[in-house]
């Protein structure tokens, strides 16, 4: 039986509104949760985050965030600092007029613990964040930590394809050592670079010691360093965990090659961002920013002789170490570094002993809410990405084989219209400011357009969704099983409404307010397309023949309808599996 189930929750505004609708859940079948709503939200939006993660005394600290004004305006950021001792410092930023943005730095004088508070325009809404200020730059513990894990990474990643060679016929068995060979020969490439590169930081460190002005020159650049190599270890920690992990022990190669891949681009994705920020930053430490002024303000007036020289060659190195480290941006690295690596695995060794079905998703999600006649949100998600099933080229020959694989997308497009008044009397309030901010999307199909990056970093994307699948075959049918999401919309992929309005009777008082509106799961919006049951989420697709050529096609149209409200859900799938030799 389907309810229609309206909440409503009534709050008195001291300063101008009588009455505001916080929620509105309309509930839809028992497979809906309460998804479809309004919630409200009285004074501006503010966000605050940290662009540098880890941070020194002098040393600037990156805050960035998003923040709305009461009218057309820029927007004044309020930002309160509080310090490790208990003082306060406080700092304002004038926000983009376009976008909402704002970007600040502060320098902390203090080690410990700090406290942030981000106040909207309008002082009603708050932001928090911290962040804390180590005593002094530790190069060694900095440097070695990154090391620690890049080569924890690079074991798992070799032992992993020697557990291959095995299970492959000669010729693969070989060209997979091969290939193995090339992937350590990039990485022992880019260790040379690296420890030039170390021992250059670390001579910097060493005259710090002896020099402390240099600490308060070099802290912001090395601040930034910090905060990328600990950002790139924690992924590089991934990829071990990755490889771990059950998924990478069975016995079917297919899910070895798939596992295999993934890491491989995951780690390709890694070491592409370590090395791009480690040139952007080494760039401003040696060419840009703290040589030159430890040469202009330090070097000159203070330095022996010795320490100049040490200083030049230290200098020296630094450059030498960031040419070496731009050879992983050539031609010859391939996507990156494993990127060649993700190619024939993921290509030429998966092709050899697996069979696969494959092929596009698309599909369209719409809402349309109304109250007394009146619509008052609408909004409409269009998706891309792909399917893929695959097994051992020997199991598909057998009765009932079953297939592994997954299914991938991203919303491509949003469309969304909203009127407040259509549930508000607006008699008594007139409207200065009306913001639609529809949730963030990327405006094309990652799933085709990863130059090899792997789902891992797909997944982080706004508005991504992964899915595993379990599959079999039973009398030329595919029977697809949706397993738990591994990656799908996350509570703050919702659009939004930035609403200020003023009362006719006092319009000196002008007041703000955000509406925000959740988007259902991809878990609820696939399942549903596909007319799958929440307990057992399978569907199943006829297999077509046509000249050694296997097709499977799903197009899948619904709509339901209720008191005040229309859902609609559309998806096409279509998996084929060119023929093959043995």
């Amino acid at each position: 039986m389907v309810k229609n189930q309206p909440r409503a929750a009534r709050v008195v505004n001291n300063i101008i509104m009588k009455k505001i609708i916080l929620l509105l859940f309309i509930c839809i079948g028992s497979f809906i949760p309460a998804g479809y709503s309004q919630g409200k939200t009285d004074g501006l939006p503010i966000t605050v985050r940290l662009n540098t993660s880890v941070n020194f005394p002098d040393g600037s600290v990156e805050l960035a965030g998003i923040s709305n004004s009461i009218d057309n305006e820029p927007g004044q950021v309020h930002i309160e600092i509080i310090k490790p001792g208990g003082g306060t410092d406080n700092i304002s930023a004038r926000a983009d007029k376009q976008t909402g943005e704002y970007f600040v730095k502060y320098t902390p004088t203090e080690t410990g613990k700090y406290q942030v508070i981000a106040y909207a325009a309008d002082k009603k809404q708050t932001a928090k964040t911290t962040f804390s200020v180590l005593a002094e730059f530790d190069a060694d513990e900095m440097l070695d930590k990154f090391d620690a894990a890049k080569d924890k990474a690079v074991n798992a990643l070799e032992s992993s394809l020697n557990a291959l060679v095995p299970e492959l016929a000669p010729e693969h068995a070989a060209k997979t050592k091969l290939e193995t060979q090339k992937l350590k020969q990039q990485i022992k490439e880019f260790d040379g670079g690296w420890d030039k590169l170390k021992k250059s930081l670390q001579d910097l460190q060493t005259l710090s010691k002896k020099y402390p002005e240099i600490r308060a020159i070099a802290a912001p650049q090395l601040g930034q360093l910090s905060s990328k190599l600990q950002e790139s270890s924690d992924l590089l920690k991934q990829i071990e965990k990755d490889l771990g992990t059950s998924k990478s022990q069975q016995s079917d190669i297919c899910n070895k090659f798939y596992q295999v891949g993934e890491a491989c681009a995951l780690f390709s994705t890694t070491m592409n961002f370590a090395s791009g920020g480690i040139i952007a930053i080494g760039k401003s430490i040696f060419i840009d920013k703290v040589w030159p002024k430890i040469s202009e303000k330090v070097a000159t007036n203070k330095f022996d002789n010795n320490d100049k020289f040490f200083f030049t060659q230290s200098g020296k190195a630094g450059l030498s170490a960031l040419d070496d480290i731009k050879s992983l941006q050539t031609k010859s690295f391939g996507a990156g570094m494993a990127g060649d690596f993700v190619q024939y695995v993921s290509g030429e060794l998966f092709s050899a002993y697996c069979t696969e079905y494959k092929g596009p998703i698309s599909g369209d999600f719409a809402v349309e809410m109304q109250n007394e006649g009146k619509v008052y949100l609408r909004y409409k998600l269009y998706y891309e990405g792909k399917a893929s099933l695959y097994c051992l080229k020997e199991k598909a020959k057998g009765a009932l084989p079953k297939l592994s694989g997954y299914l991938e997308g991203n919303v491509v497009k949003m469309e969304f219209t909203d009127d407040v008044w259509a549930v508000e009397d607006k008699s008594d309030w007139e409207e200065i400011k009306n913001q639609r901010i529809p949730a963030p999307v990327m405006p094309f199909n990652a799933s085709e357009k990863d130059p090899g990056f792997g789902a891992a970093a797909r997944g982080a994307m706004p508005g991504a969704f992964y899915f595993p699948l379990q599959a079999q075959i039973v009398q030329e049918k595919m029977v697809i099983k949706l397993m738990p999401a591994l990656s799908d919309f996350t509570s703050a992929f919702s659009n939004r409404t930035v609403m200020v309005v003023k009362a006719k009777q006092q319009p000196y008082n002008v007041d703000g307010a955000v509406f925000e509106y959740p988007i259902n799961k991809a878990t609820f919006i696939l399942q549903r397309s596909m007319r799958m049951q929440e307990k057992s989420p399978t569907v199943t697709l006829p297999i077509t023949k046509s000249n050694g050529t296997n097709t499977m096609t799903g197009d899948f149209n619904r709509t339901e309808t209720l008191t005040d409200t229309k859902v609609d859900f559309n998806m096409k799938m279509t998996l084929v599996n060119e023929p093959w030799k043995k």
